[in-house]
C-alpha cells in the first residue's frame, strides 16, 4: 500500500494532477500546506510534508525526503497551525523564492534545515504551470532520487 500511495503522489506531483481527486474543479490548486525542515534521516538533509487540507483538517499528508518517494503518514502537526493556513493568507512567490535562497545559503554554510511553513492555495494555471512554479522552489536542493543526496 505505501509503494502506491508513493508511486501515486509522485506521479501527481511529476504530472501536476491534483490530489484528492474531488477537491478541485478547473485549473486551480487545492490547498496545501507545505513544511520544509531538517530530516529524521541521517542519509538526507532534509525533508518535506504535503499536507492536502480539506477545510480546517488534513484530508492526506506525505513525507518526502527527496522529489521522487512520498510516502502516506499520520499528521502531527498542530491544528491551529492547520487552521491559519485553511483561514489565512496564501504564501506570497516572494516568500517561496527567499526560502530557496535562504536554504542554498543553509547548505552551503553546513548549517542544518530552518524548519519553514508554506500556504498554497487558489493558485490557478495550476496544471498549466503554476505547480512548478510554486512547488519546485521547495524542493530545489533535494535529491531527485534515495541515494542521490546532493
Amino acid at each position: 500500500m505505501k509503494l502506491i500511495a508513493k508511486t501515486v503522489l509522485a506521479a501527481a506531483l511529476t504530472l501536476g494532477l491534483s490530489l484528492p481527486a474531488a477537491a478541485q474543479s478547473a485549473d486551480v490548486s487545492p490547498t496545501l500546506l507545505i513544511e520544509s525542515g531538517p530530516s529524521d534521516n541521517p542519509e538526507y538533509r532534509r525533508m518535506v510534508f504535503v499536507k492536502y487540507l480539506s477545510g480546517n483538517y488534513v484530508s492526506v499528508n506525505y513525507r518526502a525526503y527527496n522529489r521522487a518517494e512520498f510516502t502516506q503518514v499520520p499528521n502531527t502537526t498542530a491544528s491551529n497551525i492547520i487552521q491559519d493556513c485553511a483561514n489565512g493568507p496564501s504564501s506570497t512567490m516572494s516568500e517561496i523564492r527567499a526560502f530557496e535562497r535562504a536554504e542554498k545559503r543553509l547548505k552551503r554554510n553546513g548549517q542544518a534545515p530552518e524548519i519553514v511553513r508554506f500556504c498554497i492555495k487558489n493558485v490557478s494555471n495550476w496544471e498549466g504551470g503554476g505547480r512548478s512554479t510554486y512547488i519546485d522552489p521547495i524542493f530545489n536542493g533535494m535529491p531527485h532520487a534515495a541515494g542521490l543526496n546532493n
